[in-house]
C-alpha cells in the first residue's frame, strides 16, 4: 500500500476516534428533572409527555416528529428517539429565549443534559443522526458513526453564530442536525448538566440529592443567549 494512502487511512482513523468524544446536548426544562430521575431515563418524544411537566418545543413540531419517518435502521418515526444537538446555542434555544414557544419559559430554566457519542455507542444504544434539521425534506440520515464527518458540518457547530448567509443559506438548518437515540437514554449515561447561573446550579443540585448517579452540575453561561 502506498505511503500516502496509509497516511490518509490513519488520518481518517484519528478523526473517527476524535468524533467519539463529541459532546451531545439534550435540553429540558428544570421542572422535568424530577420525572426523568424517577423514571431513571430520558424518554423519546413520543413517551416524554407522560413524564414531563413543561414542553420546550413547538406543539406543531412535536406532531411533525410523530409523522416523519426515519429512513435507516432502527427506523420508526423521529418521535421514537431522544434528540440531542451537536452544539449548544441552538436556534431552538433562541426562540425559547425570545418567548416564541412559551412566553412564561425563560432560557435560564433550561437545563442541558450532556453525554458523548462514545458513551451512547458503548452502551449499545441504537442511534442515528441527521445532517440538518431532521424535519427538513432534504435531511439525510445515517446510522454509521464512521460517517459523522460526512454528515455534520463542524464549522457551523463550532461557530457562535449560525444565521444564514448568501454564501451559506442553510446554516440555521445545519446547526439543528440531531443525534437521535432510539426509545430512551438511561440517566446513568448522562455525564454532566449545564445550567444558566449559580442559582440554577443550586436548584438542580438539590433535585439530584436523592440520586445515586449525580453528574456534575456546571454553570455554562456561554451555552445560553
Amino acid at each position: 500500500m502506498e505511503y500516502a494512502k496509509i497516511r490518509e487511512l490513519l488520518a481518517v482513523s484519528r478523526s473517527i476516534k476524535g468524533r467519539m468524544e463529541t459532546t451531545l446536548y439534550h435540553m429540558t426544562h428544570i421542572d422535568n428533572l424530577p420525572g426523568i430521575l424517577q423514571a431513571g431515563r430520558i424518554f423519546c418524544d413520543r413517551q416524554a409527555a407522560a413524564h414531563q411537566k413543561r414542553s420546550v418545543a413547538y406543539h406543531s413540531y412535536k406532531q411533525c416528529r410523530r409523522e416523519r419517518v426515519v429512513p435507516v435502521e432502527p427506523g420508526g418515526m423521529i418521535a421514537d428517539y431522544v434528540p440531542f444537538y451537536f452544539a449548544p446555542l441552538s436556534p431552538m434555544l433562541y426562540v425559547i429565549h425570545i418567548g416564541r414557544v412559551d412566553p412564561s419559559v425563560r432560557q435560564s430554566e433550561i437545563v442541558y443534559l450532556t453525554t458523548t457519542v462514545r458513551t451512547i455507542v458503548q452502551a449499545q444504544k441504537p442511534c442515528v443522526f441527521s445532517d440538518r434539521h431532521p424535519l427538513r425534506f432534504s435531511a439525510r440520515f445515517s446510522n454509521n458513526i464512521d460517517q459523522l464527518d460526512q454528515y455534520v458540518d463542524w464549522s457551523v457547530m463550532r461557530s457562535e453564530r449560525w444565521h444564514d448567509t448568501p454564501l451559506q443559506p442553510n446554516r440555521k438548518s445545519l446547526r439543528q442536525a440531531e443525534f437521535l437515540v432510539h426509545q430512551a437514554v438511561e440517566w446513568t449515561l448522562v455525564e454532566q448538566l449545564g445550567v444558566y447561573n449559580d442559582a440554577m446550579q443550586q436548584r438542580v443540585e438539590a433535585i439530584l440529592q436523592a440520586c445515586d448517579h449525580r453528574p456534575p452540575v456546571v454553570v455554562k453561561r456561554n451555552w445560553y443567549y
